[in-house]
């Protein structure tokens, strides 16, 4: 069965439907919901599966996933669940924007109005569903950002499955733009702030 997906104007006007892979390339912005695990100085990046089509076995998004034309920013929560088996309600996630998040490479060119939220992690078991999910990984964040910005070439996480540590570079992160990244700082940054 195709999943289809609103398509909207850069204004996130909505101007019609389209089937997904059609939508990646033509490059046509479309709702996607992303939701970041984060905790004191710690934030938690998902490890795609190598089944995955795109970007497979690349860091990203604690859990993330597009919004199909019968689904509400509220049903985006599925996401965790399916991703991470950890069932969530809307209520217990903190908005945090939303976000333009730009992956264009060739052949692909992904343009997504990121409704994005966090959520402060408890330390809840997680069981991933390997067809999505390889691993979880806790990194600091601020090395993370280090990392994103060039300032550092490696950063060290501790792996949720295995409790290992595992070396991670930019190439290994889905190629979010900085614009991206930055607007996941500064907002996690203003939720220490309420947080403390």
């Amino acid at each position: 069965m195709k999943e289809h997906l609103t398509i909207f104007d850069e204004n996130l006007r909505k101007i019609g439907e389209k089937e997904r892979n059609q939508v990646h390339l033509d490059g046509d912005w479309h709702e996607t919901f992303h939701c970041w695990f984060w905790k004191e100085d710690l934030i938690y990046l998902q490890r795609r599966s190598m089944e995955k089509q795109d970007f497979p076995g690349k860091y990203d998004i604690t859990a993330a996933g597009h919004l199909a034309t019968d689904e509400t920013i509220a049903n985006g929560v599925r996401e965790i669940e399916e991703e991470l088996g950890l069932s969530l309600t809307f209520e217990q996630l903190t908005f945090m924007g939303i976000f333009e998040d730009v992956i264009e490479l060739d052949e692909f060119l992904d343009r997504e109005f990121a409704h994005t939220y966090c959520y402060l992690y408890q330390g809840e078991p997680i069981h991933f569903d390997d067809q999505e999910v390889m691993d979880v990984v806790a990194v600091q964040r601020n090395e993370l950002r280090s990392l994103t910005e060039g300032c550092m070439c490696t950063i060290e996480g501790c792996s949720l499955m295995t409790n290992h540590l595992v070396q991670i570079t930019q190439a290994d992160l889905v190629p979010h733009r900085q614009t991206y990244w930055q607007n996941i700082f500064e907002s996690l940054t203003r939720m220490d702030a309420l947080n403390r």
